[in-house]
């Protein structure tokens, strides 16, 4: 439970919190990382993303409730009193693509394609259960000519491609949410009867 408040305190703005409305997920980004063989070279840019789409959904808020209690038996309680489902999120790179494609019929320059696949995981606070998750892929290309610097041109491609990949990511995960808080809110199937 130290390790929640610590977390809490060290990434500032990189919690989320929710007002105690049915449905509403306090979040705590654990941060961004990259899978194995991976080098983006966008990290903190792709945090920066991260966060900024986060913010987009008003299922998910940026502040930590006040007065949580730190035993974690006490915290689930209190979560549960004020329907709030906490949960710890990661951004994950799974893969970065560049290519550099010839010339398209009857065109003179050639292609520069940046491309990224990622993936947004989390677990429940304080239980530590896995929990939800989304992907998002996406490619964005441009035309460059010659003598163009493929690194300097691919930067912002890449961070274009990053963007709507967060935003699939995010979108799914807010989905798989909202879908598993129906399915409580439901409760157990009754078996039908038969006649």
């Amino acid at each position: 439970m130290i390790r929640l408040f610590c977390m809490v305190a060290l990434l500032g703005s990189s919690v989320a919190y929710a007002g105690g409305r049915p449905g509403q997920y306090y979040l705590v980004v654990r941060g961004v990382q990259e899978g194995d063989g991976v080098t983006s070279g966008i990290l903190p840019e792709l945090k920066t993303l991260f966060l900024a789409e986060l913010k987009k959904h008003s299922e998910l808020t940026l502040e930590a409730p006040a007065g949580l209690p730190a035993d974690p038996e006490a915290l689930h309680d209190e979560l549960a009193k004020r329907k709030i489902r906490a949960l710890e999120v990661t951004l994950r790179v799974l893969g970065v693509t560049s290519t550099v494609n010839p010339p398209r019929d009857g065109k003179q320059f050639r292609v520069l394609q940046r491309g990224v696949k990622l993936s947004v995981f989390g677990s429940t606070i304080p239980e530590n259960v896995v929990a939800i998750g989304g992907n998002g892929e996406s490619t964005v290309g441009t035309e460059i000519g010659k003598t163009a610097d493929v690194e300097r041109e691919g930067k912002p491609l890449l961070l274009d491609a990053a963007k709507e990949a967060i935003r699939q990511a995010v979108d799914m995960t807010v989905t798989k949410l909202n879908l598993a808080a129906k399915s409580e809110a439901a409760g157990p199937k009754k078996p039908k009867k038969k006649k």
